[in-house]
C-alpha cells in the first residue's frame, strides 16, 4: 500500500467516526464504561492485595506459653515455631512486655495496672506471622500440638472472611467485565455494520475498478481502532479523577479502619503508565475485534 493510499484510508476511517457520530458516541460510551470497570477492578484488586497484606501482618497468631515453663522449654518452643515452613516471623513477648503493652493499649486507664509487676497475671507468648493468611487454621492446629503451649489465639474467622471476600470480588468482577466487553463489541459491531451498509454502493464501485479487500476493509478497521482509543482516553481521565477523589476522601477521614485503608492505598502515579497502556491496548483490541467481526459477516468483497 502506497503512502498516499494509506493516508487516504486512515483519514477515511477517522471521518467515518464523525459521520456516524450517534452510533460512535454510543460505542464510545459503552466501551468507556467497560474500561472504567475493568480499570477499577484492577485498581481495587491491587489495593485489596496490599490491604489484605497489611491485615495479615497486623493479625498475628499468638501462642501463649504455659505458666512455669523453663527458659529451655520456652527457647525450644520458639525454635519449633521458627522451623515451621508456613511461618515468616516469630517474636517473643515476655510477661513484663505484655504488661507494658496492655498499659499502652488502655491509654489513660493504664495506671490501673500499676503494681502488678511482681504479680503479673499476663502470660509470656510468641507472636507468629504467616506467609499466607489461608494457612492460619492449619498452623493453629499444628502449634497446639507442641509442648509448653497453653493456648493459641488465631483470628481464623477473619482469615476465612478475607479469603471469601477476595474470591467473591474476583468472580463478580469477571462476570461484570465479561458482560460489558460483549456489549462493547456488539455496539461497535453495529456501528461498523451501519457504515458498511451506507457505503455499499461505493464499495461495489471500488471492487469493479480493482480495489483489493484489504484496501476496502482498512478504513473500517481504523474506525474501530479510533473508537477504542477515544474510549481509552476518556476512561483513563475519569479513572484518574475518581481514584484521586476517593483517595483524598479516605486520607481525610478520622475513622481508624479507614485510616488503615488509606495508608495502604496504591499511589496512582506509580502505576499510571501501565494503566494507560492497559486501557489503550484493551480499547483498541476490542474495537479491532468488533470491526473485523462486522466486516467478515456483512462486507461481501
Amino acid at each position: 500500500m502506497r503512502g498516499g493510499s494509506f493516508s487516504y484510508l486512515l483519514k477515511q476511517g477517522i471521518v467515518n467516526v464523525w459521520l456516524n457520530r450517534v452510533m460512535s458516541f454510543a460505542s464510545v460510551a459503552i466501551l468507556t464504561a467497560c474500561l472504567i470497570i475493568i480499570g477499577g477492578a484492577g485498581l481495587l484488586s491491587l489495593n485489596m492485595r496490599d490491604i489484605f497484606k497489611a491485615v495479615e501482618n497486623q493479625n498475628e497468631v499468638v501462642v501463649f506459653i504455659e505458666e512455669g515453663a523453663s527458659e529451655t522449654e520456652i527457647e525450644t518452643l520458639g525454635q519449633s515455631l521458627r522451623n515451621m515452613e508456613r511461618v515468616s516471623e516469630v517474636v517473643y513477648v515476655s510477661k513484663a512486655e505484655a504488661l507494658e503493652e496492655q498499659k499502652d493499649y488502655m491509654g489513660e486507664d493504664g495506671y490501673l495496672l500499676d503494681g502488678l509487676e511482681d504479680d503479673n497475671p499476663l502470660p509470656a507468648s510468641y507472636r507468629i506471622t504467616l506467609l499466607d493468611i489461608d494457612d492460619m487454621e492449619s498452623v493453629r492446629a499444628e502449634v497446639e500440638t507442641l509442648s509448653s503451649v497453653d493456648s493459641v489465639s488465631a483470628p481464623t474467622h477473619l482469615a476465612e472472611t478475607l479469603s471469601g471476600i477476595e474470591s467473591t470480588m474476583l468472580i463478580l468482577g469477571g462476570i461484570i467485565i465479561g458482560i460489558l466487553v460483549v456489549a462493547s463489541i456488539v455496539v461497535i459491531y453495529n456501528t461498523i455494520k451501519l457504515t458498511v451498509f451506507e457505503r455499499r454502493r461505493e464499495i461495489s464501485i471500488m471492487k469493479y475498478v480493482g480495489a483489493t479487500n484489504g484496501f476496502i476493509r482498512f478504513p473500517f478497521l481504523v474506525e474501530g481502532l479510533a473508537i477504542g482509543l477515544i474510549s481509552a482516553i476518556a476512561a483513563f481521565v475519569i479513572i484518574i479523577l475518581v481514584y484521586q477523589s476517593l483517595a483524598n476522601m479516605l486520607l481525610g477521614s478520622s475513622v481508624a479502619w479507614i485510616s488503615t485503608i488509606s495508608a495502604n492505598l496504591v499511589d496512582f502515579w506509580d502505576i499510571w503508565y501501565w494503566v494507560a497502556l492497559a486501557f489503550a491496548g484493551s480499547g483498541m483490541l476490542i474495537g479491532a475485534i468488533a470491526s473485523m467481526s462486522s466486516m467478515k459477516k456483512h462486507l461481501q468483497v
